[in-house]
C-alpha cells in the first residue's frame, strides 16, 4: 500500500584525523533531505554537532550560524537547490516504481531551560528543545500566562543526530518575573506537548539574618583562635616541664 508520507533521507558524514600523534576524531556532517511534508528539505553542514551554515530554500540564499563564517568561507546557495531538485526527482521515481511503508512516528523530547542563571528583572534567554523526533516536521511555540508570545522568537532549523532523529531549538528573549508561568507547546504528528517553566530563584537573604550569620562566623573564628593558644600554652609547658626533670 502505498505510503501517505515519503520522506527521502540523506545524511553524509566526513571524520577528519587532526594526525597519528593525536588521537582525536573530527566530524564534518553534511545533512540533506527532500520530503513530501512541510518543510519540504533542508541542507546544512555541521562541524563536532556545532552548525556551520544551511541554506534558506525559500529565500535561495545561505545563512551562516555566525556572520564571522561567512566572511572566511563561501558556500553559493544554487548548489544546494540543484541538490534539492535531484532529490526531488529521485523521490518521484521512487514512488512511481515502489510500494511504501509509512514511516514510524517517533515523539519528541521536550526540554525547557534558561540559556544563564536567573535574575528576577533581568534579561535572559529560554531555550525550548525538542529532540530524538522523526520525522522531522514539528511546530514549536511559545506562552506567557498561557497568552502566545511571539516577539523575541526565533528557532533553528532541524539538527540531525547519529541515529536519524532531529533535534531543533525555539528560543524566546524575556525578562523573567516572579509568578511567571512560560510554556513550550510541541506539535509532532498530530499531537501536542506542553512543557512548563517558571522563575526558579533563591530569596535574597535579610540583612538581620546576614548579621547574625557574620556575627557566629566571628564568634567560632574567636573561638578557634583561643582554643589554639590555650594548646600552644599546654604544648610548652609540657616541654618546659619536661626541661626541669
Amino acid at each position: 500500500m502505498p505510503a501517505k508520507k515519503c520522506v527521502l533521507l540523506m545524511i553524509s558524514v566526513f571524520c577528519l584525523h587532526s594526525g597519528e600523534a593525536v588521537k582525536r576524531e573530527n566530524v564534518l556532517t553534511q545533512a540533506v533531505f527532500y520530503q513530501t511534508l512541510e518543510p519540504s528539505g533542508e541542507y546544512m553542514f555541521q562541524f563536532d554537532k556545532d552548525e556551520i551554515f544551511y541554506v534558506d530554500l525559500d529565500k535561495k540564499q545561505t545563512v551562516w550560524r555566525l556572520p564571522q563564517f561567512g566572511e572566511v568561507a563561501g558556500f553559493e546557495a544554487a548548489a544546494a537547490l540543484q541538490n534539492m531538485a535531484v532529490l526531488k526527482h529521485n523521490l518521484d521515481s521512487y514512488k512511481q516504481r515502489s510500494n511504501f511503508t509509512e514511516a514510524k512516528n517517533v515523539p519528541p523530547e521536550v526540554h525547557v531551560f534558561p540559556e544563564s542563571s536567573v535574575i528576577v528583572g533581568e534579561p535572559n534567554i529560554l531555550i525550548c528543545l525538542g529532540t530524538k523526533f522523526f520525522p522531522p516536521v514539528i511546530k514549536m511555540s511559545w506562552q506567557k500566562n498561557s497568552v502566545p508570545v511571539t516577539e523575541g522568537v526565533s528557532m533553528t532549523d532541524f539538527y540531525p543526530t547519529p541515529d536519524g532523529s532531529f533535534s531543533k531549538f525555539l528560543y524566546l528573549t524575556t525578562i523573567p518575573q516572579d509568578g511567571e508561568v512560560y510554556t513550550c507547546s510541541v506539535e509532532h504528528a498530530g499531537k501536542t506537548t506542553n512543557t512548563f517553566w517558571h522563575p526558579e530563584v533563591s530569596k535574597p537573604i535579610s540583612e538581620a539574618t546576614e548579621n547574625v550569620i557574620c556575627g557566629l562566623g566571628l564568634l567560632f573564628g574567636m573561638c578557634g583562635v583561643i582554643a589554639a593558644i590555650v594548646l600552644i600554652c599546654k604544648g610548652m609547658k609540657s616541654m618546659n616541664q619536661g626541661r626541669g626533670h
